[in-house]
């Protein structure tokens, strides 16, 4: 495949890629393709076809927020290029002093933590937050989020056969660090919470937080999350 300076014009299609992979290899095209377990993607003709898969955990409808994630970080990180990361904590946390004879327990769990902090952030946009907010985009969020500064390897084809395996997306450290500062700044949000819960605080376990349930603790909880606009319900 020639290479050329024009970026390759991006589309996203439902069909399978079976079909014009085949048909390049029959006519002896010349392209790039890539299998992943959630998209395919072939480039040929300077266009960049990513193909939806029969993998039922993304909704085919929101492939584009693979694009749309990447666009609205770039963009963020164009006018703000430091990210400042939260210290480093557990991702599950337990009190092992907790005494569980007093009173009962409950939990506070955040709604779509990593996206809703993205967005609180101001790494992706009110239009990319709101439509990967259906429930079928649950998956689709977290892959957007989590492949960003992700390299990118693809096989290359030279007259419809197999040539070589090159890089087309060399990985990107500063996009990396976006993601670390989304995973972790929840996680600290945990933690933060456990000192002001003292020796009510029992566990945390990623975005949910367990703790000695009493109208008091519930204010400390609820308050702190609405001061960060983070979403939250309730668990009993």
């Amino acid at each position: 495949m020639d290479n050329q300076e024009e970026k390759p014009k991006r589309i996203y299609t439902k069909t399978k890629v079976d079909r014009f992979y085949n048909k390049l290899v029959k006519g002896k095209g010349n392209f790039l393709i890539r299998f992943g377990s959630e998209c395919n993607e072939l480039i040929f003709d300077n266009v960049h076809n990513v193909f939806a898969t029969a993998n039922n955990n993304f909704d085919k409808k929101l492939i584009c927020l693979f694009n749309m994630v990447q666009m609205d970080v770039k963009n963020f990180l164009n006018i703000n290029p430091y990210i400042d990361i939260p210290p480093k904590v557990n991702t599950i946390e337990f009190n092992y002093k907790y005494d569980d004879e007093i009173g009962t327990i409950t939990a506070t769990d955040l709604d779509h933590a990593f996206w809703r902090i993205a967005y609180v952030k101001g790494y992706i946009t009110k239009a990319t937050y709101t439509k990967g907010l259906p429930t079928s985009g649950k998956a689709i969020r977290l892959a957007s989020l989590s492949i960003l500064g992700r390299g990118k390897k693809f096989d290359r084809y030279e007259n419809g056969e197999f040539a070589e395996t090159v890089v087309v997306k060399q990985s990107d450290q500063t996009l990396q660090k976006v993601y670390v500062d989304i995973r972790l700044s929840c996680y600290y949000m945990m933690y933060e919470l456990s000192q002001l819960l003292k020796n009510d605080f029992e566990s945390w376990k990623t975005d949910c937080i367990y703790y000695r349930d009493t109208p008091e603790n519930r204010t400390i909880v609820h308050n702190y999350f609405e001061e960060r606009e983070m979403l939250f319900k309730q668990l009993i």
